[in-house]
């Protein structure tokens, strides 16, 4: 009867001991699953602070475009002393033979862009009061190819990135007969959205 009774108290101990390990098993693990939780926690507001910040970007890239709708860039040489406005308004009139130029369109400012350096031809930025007339000269441009003289829509630096990663790729579409074109960032191949 002793001997039982000394191996019901060995193993009261050893199931008490297992019981003590598996409470701390228990305590380690919950504590694990918590720091789990709070590290996905704050991947999961690290990942939306991220679509956050890539959306204001987007919505800012957005807000650039918009506000430079009605803009074109001349590459036109620099002289000194030069009213950009005026020499914009002959310049449509003279070279792209859009008639009664000086006196129908109406432009809101016309400068130079960027630090003047003397072997280099900054382009004049023009915003035109009215976006039809703008257009319209967008589309005499034309007439320039093969001259010194371009005219560009202006778009913000992001934008001109893609447009020049883009460009390649159109002009490959071109050569195999396709149709395709750039839409301010976006490149379509027959009339479907390019995807790099």
């Amino acid at each position: 009867m002793n001997i039982f009774e000394t191996r019901i108290k060995d193993l009261e101990k050893s199931c008490d001991f297992s019981g003590n390990m598996i409470e701390n098993l228990t305590k380690k693990q919950s504590e694990l699953d918590s720091t789990i939780k709070s590290t996905c926690n704050s991947q999961n507001r690290e990942d939306s602070a991220i679509l956050q910040e890539q959306k204001l970007q987007t919505e800012i890239t957005d807000l650039k475009c918009r506000s430079m709708r009605e803009n074109l860039l001349f590459q036109i040489p620099e002289e000194k002393d030069e009213q950009c406005d005026k020499k914009i308004l002959e310049f449509i009139e003279k070279r792209l033979h859009v008639q009664n130029a000086q006196s129908e369109i109406k432009l809101h400012r016309a400068h130079r862009i960027g630090r003047y350096q003397p072997n280099k031809v900054r382009p004049i930025v023009a915003k035109f009061a009215y976006y039809p007339d703008k257009e319209r000269v967008r589309k005499e441009s034309k007439q320039l190819k093969g001259t010194p003289f371009g005219i560009s829509e202006q778009y913000p630096r992001e934008v001109m990135d893609i447009r020049r990663r883009l460009i390649p790729f159109m002009k490959n579409a071109r050569s195999e007969g396709k149709e395709a074109y750039l839409k301010i960032d976006k490149l379509y191949i027959n009339k479907q959205l390019y995807k790099e």
